[in-house]
């Protein structure tokens, strides 16, 4: 079987984050053709950059394929239009302010344990400190939306779950089935220019019958939001995560009960954040507003093709979070006060050359 694997990075104007970061990846991609005797290539999607990305890829990385996008788009396009550049069976998804160890694309594969699984979700953690920030998310449906930030960790895997199940792969460090991947049609791109696009696509693939599944020993380091809050103000991205948080439940809830109490709680948010006068939710809102006639064709899709419906998701999740071995980390303080830094990264002894400054 062909366990050849793709590994896309989409990039707005972060030559210097490539700098720092696409030398691990690269060592990471030539560890895995060596052990598994199989093909990985390297796709870096430049999303419309004005920086100097292509010509120094070009000079310095010849191995790296580039894809080339004249206009920026965000996000989930970028991604999108770097999956259907992919040749191999694996499309594993990494943002450009990510290092990984020389072993994270041999053990991320592992996930891929049965054939239902969609994706696989890493484990990762800050730079500096190193301290623990993204394992397998813990996924609840409560008081009308889908919370699915909180994060958990498994120490004795012998004692926990024998599959780690999340609620969602994170687009920043996930990996893909490419044919799965391509019958859910990618991202949607309607959620661009970025937020909830990653839980968008995990979520559609749990309704269609597949799993989302943690995989710890592929581990990744990160530079968080770097690019993102290089380039938008704080209230700019709170209200792309609001806007898009809406959407994704226009498009996704399709139980009744389930809609009618998100229907119900976004009425009382409408009616009681003007007291302490939120006009980031209220933009959020308008802007999801107009994007509404949109959202039919896209919902109708969905719930065509889902074989799952939500409260069997939420059961899934929940029976899932009581079982023994994890820990569910609700808070950066419980972070700092329960988990462990990162041991010592895992690299390359002979990784290939940085880019000259």
């Amino acid at each position: 079987m062909n366990s050849g694997i793709s590994v896309v990075i989409p990039s707005w104007n972060g030559l210097h984050l490539l700098k720092e970061n696409l030398p691990s990846v690269l060592a990471a991609a030539q560890r895995y053709q060596q052990e598994k005797a199989a093909q990985a290539e390297v796709l870096v999607v430049d999303d419309g950059g004005s920086d100097d990305t292509v010509a120094e890829l070009e000079q310095h990385f010849p191995d790296v394929k580039l894809v080339v996008r004249e206009r920026n788009g965000g996000f989930a396009r970028a991604c999108n239009s770097g999956f259907q550049s992919c040749s191999m069976p694996y499309v594993a998804l990494l943002n450009n302010d990510v290092q990984v160890e020389v072993d994270y694309l041999l053990k991320i594969v592992r996930g891929f344990h049965k054939e239902d699984v969609f994706a696989v979700t890493a484990k990762v953690f800050e730079f500096n400190p190193p301290l623990f920030a993204t394992g397998g998310k813990v996924a609840l449906f409560r008081r009308g939306f889908w919370a699915v930030y909180t994060n958990y960790d498994v120490h004795e895997r012998a004692a926990a779950a024998d599959e780690l199940i999340s609620g969602y792969a994170v687009g920043g460090f996930a990996c893909y089935d490419r044919r799965k991947l391509e019958q859910l049609g990618g991202f949607i791109e309607l959620l661009s220019p970025f937020h909830w696009e990653d839980v968008d696509l995990s979520y559609r693939a749990w309704k269609r019958g597949w799993k989302v599944v943690y995989e710890p020993g592929a581990r990744a380091f990160h530079h968080i939001s770097a690019t993102i809050n290089a380039h938008y103000s704080k209230q700019r991205v709170e209200s792309a995560a609001i806007r898009n948080r809406i959407l994704f439940h226009w498009i996704n809830l399709h139980t009744p009960s389930f809609l009618l109490a998100h229907c119900w709680m976004l009425l009382l948010k409408f009616l009681s954040r003007i007291w302490v006068w939120d006009l980031v939710f209220y933009r959020a809102l308008f802007s999801a507003l107009r994007a509404l006639p949109q959202v039919p064709p896209l919902r109708s899709r969905e719930r065509k093709l889902a074989i799952r419906s939500d409260r069997e998701l939420d059961q899934i999740f929940r029976q899932f979070w009581k079982s023994p071995g994890l820990t569910i980390y609700h808070d950066r303080e419980e972070v700092q006060e329960f988990h462990p830094e990162a041991p010592a990264m895992v690299i390359d002894p002979d990784p290939p050359p940085p880019v000259e400054q």
